[in-house]
């Protein structure tokens, strides 16, 4: 059979499958005796720590580890690799000193979400409220990379046009997150990161084979751009990896990235905070994490086999070109998986934003689980339907660009009161409002006005948002003492 009828059929059985998973975890949270807003968000702060490592890596990666980040690396070169010596320690430490005080004070406060809890522990209605607001804009930008990735994905392997795709895309995805809850997020990463993981491997060692190994990759590289062969980028406009770039993508994903609400609230939701299961929790994200970062080498392979294809392309085109057909319909599965993990992970969050943190905690607080839960439902479709428009009426030309866009802007929101909030008992609520509210707008003065580097610019915006946290704790707890 062609690729294009074993990739329909293996898109037809998976999701099947999703749609069976979405039933079951619906069933559970319908039929659990706890809280039911609280089994819908937080899968009832039960959740066991293999499913939630697999949860939280798969979450991360998205459809930039497989399409965005190696089609950005083939234009760039090894200066990227930045990106993944950075990952790895970004995605333990942070979690090691965050998880256990996280879990413990959000349950002691009652917070099913990450801007409830911060509202909740600075004793702020406005830090809840631009918090949820930021997330509502700003992660619409990583769900268009992600809705674009599935479109191309599903044009490239069963021909299915760009926009059509979007629209299977938004549909499945729009009625899996709203009917399962976090139960069937988590439950689904799972069951997605199996094949993620051993299809990422599979598919760099045949990447790497087709080029000639490393040394097939230097000679490349060196003919098409000696500068792809640096390790500092040479400066110029636009530039990823100057010297300030590199500095600040250490300091993103060790602050910026782990304060995402869709991964910080993996911590809330882990059953218990033993060395056991924590320890095991880092164990399996770090080896996730190694493997499916390994998947930067195709976009060094793919630009010296594809010099002319748009980057976005060149995974799904190896696999085409490389691997058996079965194992390359199989492979599209896995890319699928990835950008469903994301996805499904962050409309649930800004759902949750709307429902939760601006519906029940601002306008009706006595709103039962039940109603929670719909408007929770509501809310997926209406995003869902919003960043279709969007992705159809003006597709981003780099997935990971667009996506890390989004994510800096929460990010220059979150970071400094979250982290506050769990390692500084000073902090005032005047000092997270204002940290919540000067981060972002001193990210994108700094990013879309003054075009200052994109890492070294969050960095920047997160260092303001520290200082005002900073000044403004002091001047207010000073205010305190003396009356």
């Amino acid at each position: 059979m062609s690729l294009k009828v074993w990739s329909i059929i293996m898109f037809a059985l998976f999701l099947g499958s999703m749609v069976i998973t979405g039933i079951m975890s619906a069933k559970k949270s319908k039929n659990s005796s706890g809280d039911v807003g609280e089994e819908y968000y937080l899968g009832g702060r039960d959740t066991g720590p293999v499913m939630l490592a697999f949860s939280y890596v798969t979450g991360s990666v998205s459809a930039a580890a497989f399409m965005g980040e190696p089609g950005v690396m083939s234009q760039v070169g090894w200066p990227y690799y930045w990106i993944v010596v950075a990952i790895i320690p970004g995605m333990i430490f942070p979690a090691l000193l965050l998880m256990k005080k996280l879990r413990t004070k959000s349950e002691e406060l009652g917070s099913l979400t990450i801007p409830q809890y911060l509202g909740q522990h600075y004793k702020s209605d406005g830090v809840r409220i631009v918090i949820a607001l930021a997330i509502c804009v700003f992660y619409l930008f990583p769900l268009v990379a992600q809705f674009k990735g599935a479109a191309v994905l599903l044009e490239s392997f069963t021909n299915i046009p760009f926009n059509t795709g979007i629209v299977i895309f938004t549909v499945f995805i729009g009625f899996y997150v709203a009917f399962g809850g976090l139960n069937s997020v988590v439950l689904a990463s799972f069951i997605q990161g199996i094949p993620m993981f051993f299809i990422a491997i599979i598919l760099v060692v045949t990447a790497l084979k087709a080029v000639g190994g490393f040394e097939g990759i230097e000679i490349g590289l060196k003919a098409i751009d000696p500068n792809m062969l640096k390790i500092v980028e040479p400066r110029s406009p636009g530039a990823l990896f100057p010297i300030e770039g590199i500095i600040g993508v250490f300091f993103y994903w060790a602050i910026m990235f782990v304060s995402q609400p869709y991964l910080a609230a993996r911590f809330m939701s882990i059953k218990d905070t033993s060395k056991k299961t924590i320890g095991t929790f880092l164990i399996v994200v770090l080896v996730l994490t190694i493997a499916l970062n390994t998947l930067y080498f195709t976009g060094l392979s793919g630009r010296i086999l594809y010099p002319d294809l748009p980057g976005d392309y060149i995974t799904s085109q190896l696999a085409i070109d490389y691997l058996p057909t079965v194992l390359s319909a199989v492979m599209m599965i896995g890319i699928f998986g990835a950008m469903m993990s994301t996805t499904q992970a962050m409309l649930l969050v800004v759902a949750q934003a709307i429902a939760n943190d601006l519906y029940v905690q601002t306008i009706n607080p006595k709103a039962s689980g039940k109603t929670v839960i719909n408007i929770t439902r509501a809310a997926v479709g209406i995003i869902s339907v919003i960043v279709l428009v969007m992705t159809w009426l003006n597709p981003p030309e780099f997935l990971s660009i667009f996506l890390y866009l989004g994510l800096s802007g929460i990010g220059s929101s979150i970071a400094v009161p979250l982290f506050a909030s769990l390692m500084w008992p000073g902090a005032t609520k005047e000092g997270a409002l204002g940290a919540c509210i000067v981060g972002p707008i001193a990210y994108i003065i700094f990013q879309m006005i003054l075009n200052v580097n994109l890492w070294f610019s969050s960095m920047l915006a997160v260092l303001i948002s520290a200082t005002v946290m900073f000044i403004l704790s002091k001047v207010y707890s000073n205010k305190t003492l003396k009356a």
